[in-house]
């Protein structure tokens, strides 16, 4: 098995380690911004706790996923982070600028400036 995956390993990582540096980058930029709910916030440094530690849940009951639990609540937790922070802070931090809907922005050319005054029948 390891035999496969060793030269798919090496075929892909090239193209992976920049989306990789991007998230870790993402995941370090929430974990430490005052906007996110702090509990979302503590997912990560929990689940890092998980895999500094000792004691593993699903070793002895499970036995495939026993070996690759450490990653899953890692991974798990990072997904957690990113998919309920609020859209507009991932937005910020990726560099993504939001679109906007207003005329003036998709085509200045047809904006006509002026100005309005209120006249007062009743007076």
């Amino acid at each position: 098995m390891f035999r496969l995956a060793y030269p798919l390993l090496l075929m892909f990582a090239p193209r992976l380690i920049p989306y990789i540096i991007k998230y870790v980058l993402l995941l370090w930029r929430l974990t430490f911004d005052r906007r996110v709910n702090i509990v979302l916030r503590a997912l990560i440094p929990l689940a890092l706790l998980y895999v500094l530690s000792p004691v593993d849940l699903l070793r002895d009951r499970v036995p495939i996923l026993g070996r690759f639990d450490d990653l899953i609540i890692l991974g798990l937790a990072g997904l957690f982070l990113i998919k309920l922070s609020p859209r507009h802070v991932v937005n910020e931090h990726l560099g993504i600028t939001p679109v906007s809907d207003r005329p003036e922005d998709k085509d200045p050319s047809n904006v006509v400036d002026g100005k309005s005054r209120i006249v007062d029948d009743e007076g």
